[in-house]
């Protein structure tokens, strides 16, 4: 169902959980301020009784994607001419924060807001497991276009560098995720 219009009666709910839904459409998180009016927050809201509790989550690091855009820009930077590369990018990634989070509880109403962090590491038993979780992050859109050769010689050079993230029960990246709740 679509946040901006829940299909539910004004005080229906207790709690409303939701996770990596993203509000980067309608908050700036590098300037820390609306770029339109949000509806999200002020609809969950509406439907959660008084003193019911609203908690969301979404991810503050992503080394694994961080890395794999970093390791496609290195090498294969022709990728920089792709329009849909660029309009997309980075792929995968929402730099959003606690703090704008913070803002926008608070500018919908909410109160008795606090976030939390955790740290992960998330282990990938193999190079090719690891790869077929970035292509289904949205690089397989991306990397389709390239030629047979030229693929081939990028998932090489990418497996070499992912040698540094190697462990003896798989490759390891790091990912950071932030919940931030209030109360109505």
């Amino acid at each position: 169902m679509n946040a901006r219009s829940l299909g539910f009666r004004t005080g229906a709910f207790d709690t409303a959980i939701c996770g990596f839904m993203g509000w980067y459409d309608c908050f700036d998180f590098k300037r820390m301020e609306f770029t339109r009016a949000d509806t999200k927050a002020r609809e969950i809201r509406r439907v959660l009784r008084d003193g019911g509790r609203f908690t969301c989550c979404s991810w503050e690091v992503q080394q694994d994607v961080t890395w794999m855009e970093d390791a496609i820009l290195r090498h294969y930077p022709v990728i920089l001419e792709d329009p849909e590369y660029l309009a997309e990018r980075p792929i995968g990634m929402a730099y959003e924060k606690a703090e704008g989070y913070e803002t926008i509880f608070r500018a919908a109403g909410f109160r008795e807001i606090e976030s939390a962090r955790e740290r992960m590491t998330f282990v990938s038993t193999d190079e090719e497991e690891w790869w077929r979780q970035m292509l289904n992050l949205g690089w397989d859109t991306l990397i389709e276009k390239i030629n047979p050769v030229q693929l081939q010689r990028l998932k090489e050079a990418i497996f070499r560098d992912l040698g540094a993230f190697r462990h003896t029960d798989g490759l390891h990246f790091d990912k950071v995720v932030f919940f931030v709740s209030g109360v109505k």
